[in-house]
């Protein structure tokens, strides 16, 4: 009797490998769309916001604001939203549960088989 090519540690390995990074894909998409209100729940994408505030520029012919005008000195906020993804943490969490399955695979194998 031969040996399957591919025992269940490796389908496992491939189940787990194509949901992790379709699940990250589906995170980081939505992330794009709107960096500034979605909550990451994927330990993989990072996000840093800067604040900037930044006066209104007044074009040159418009007249000077006046103190009861309020919405004339009001300031801009500038947020400056910066994606990054973390390569090492995602092979660590692709590979890690894969070198488990097998481990475990080879365990049982010998205490069955042995």
């Amino acid at each position: 009797m031969s040996k399957p090519a591919l025992n269940r540690a490796t389908h496992f390995g491939i189940v787990w490998g194509i949901t992790l990074a379709i699940i990250t894909l589906v995170e980081w998409n939505n992330v794009e769309r709107d960096p500034l209100n979605h909550e990451i729940l994927s330990p993989f994408i990072e996000r840093q916001v800067q604040v900037s505030v930044e006066r209104e520029q007044l074009p040159a012919a418009a007249d000077v604001p006046t103190a009861t005008d309020p919405e004339a000195a009001d300031a801009v906020l500038r947020y400056d939203v910066s994606l990054e993804f973390n390569g090492p943490l995602f092979l660590a969490c692709f590979f890690a549960p894969v070198l488990i399955f097998h481990l475990l695979g080879l365990a049982w194998r010998r205490i069955r088989g042995g």
